[in-house]
């Protein structure tokens, strides 16, 4: 799952991270690769509005109408 977040663009710390926190959520999910779908959705934030570094990611549940809304609007999506 590393590999994949590294290969999507994502910080070594960032995909770390991430795997934590999928696996804190739904941990059916590495045992038998079922459960739930997830994705990281980027939005602006704070550090980034105000000129800072980049973007945040936030892991939520997948849904299509959500992920077609944040692509529409020129943030990343990646589905997991």
């Amino acid at each position: 799952m590393i590999v994949y977040f590294l290969s999507a663009g994502l910080s070594f710390d960032l995909a770390g991270e991430t795997v934590k926190t999928l696996k804190d959520k739904e941990p059916e999910l590495f045992k038998s690769s079922q459960g739930k779908h997830f994705m990281l959705l980027g939005a602006v934030g704070e550090k980034a509005a105000k000129g800072g570094t980049g973007l945040m990611l936030s892991l939520v549940e997948f849904d299509r109408e959500k992920a077609i809304a944040s692509l529409d609007q020129g943030q990343p999506v990646i589905p997991l």
